[in-house]
């Protein structure tokens, strides 16, 4: 079986702790995003690692099947001034468009405040990748904000993605799913969407390569 070169596999992680670390393996062409071919839970980074490379030898695609990009709902980088920018715009961003900060910009954290599963599995995980993949694109993802950035961006096709990529799933593995969603960008062009590590100041990264950050940003209300 010849895989066409516009095809590929999409990854998506949700790190949590035992028994809740969330992963989706998602197809994709330049064009669409396919529903996972499978999703499933994990204990850790490692165990989410392995698993995925399970479900890709599992599947009915040619041993070299590209893996084009992966999301990880954790930070991926630092920045030296502490408070990073690409927090603030989110957190701005769901305020403007009057999502209650106590129910969902209070979710867009600050770096030093997350619990070790997020922070440290989530880095342990984009080392497995890239040693791996050692030029995967890896986006840094939030799905929660993803979700409800994207009902104020003006694109409903992608809206539509999202719950046709998302239905019948649960939690982990719908929020890993999500963060395959928010990774597709890094391989192909989207409108509307930004990649806000690009605003960083000396960001950091702790492996040792360059990620992404893809958000879409919504229209400023009245426009």
């Amino acid at each position: 079986m010849k895989t066409p070169e516009s095809m590929g596999l999409i990854l998506g992680f949700d790190p949590g702790g035992r028994g809740r670390f969330g992963w989706s393996v998602c197809s994709a062409t330049s064009a669409n995003l396919q529903p996972p071919l499978e999703t499933g839970l994990a204990d850790d980074a490692l165990d989410a690692f392995d698993k995925v490379k399970n479900a890709i030898r599992r599947s009915s695609f040619p041993s070299n099947i590209r893996v084009l990009a992966a999301g990880i709902d954790a930070p991926m980088f630092w920045s030296i001034s502490g408070t990073r920018t690409a927090d603030k715009v989110i957190r701005q961003a769901l305020r403007s468009n009057q999502f209650p900060s106590t129910k969902l910009g209070g979710a867009v954290q600050e770096v030093n405040s997350l619990r070790g599963a997020c922070l440290v599995q989530g880095l342990l995980l984009g080392r497995f990748l890239r040693e791996m993949w050692e030029h995967l694109d890896i986006t840094e993802t939030h799905p929660k904000a993803l979700e409800c950035l994207l009902r104020t961006s003006g694109q409903p096709d992608m809206v539509e993605m999202v719950e046709r990529l998302t239905t019948g799933l649960h939690d982990h593995e719908r929020d890993a799913t999500l963060a395959a969603i928010g990774a597709w960008p890094a391989y192909r062009e989207l409108p509307g969407w930004q990649n806000l590590y690009s605003r960083e100041d000396s960001p950091v990264q702790p492996f040792g390569a360059s990620v992404s950050y893809w958000m879409p940003m919504p229209r400023t209300p009245g426009h």
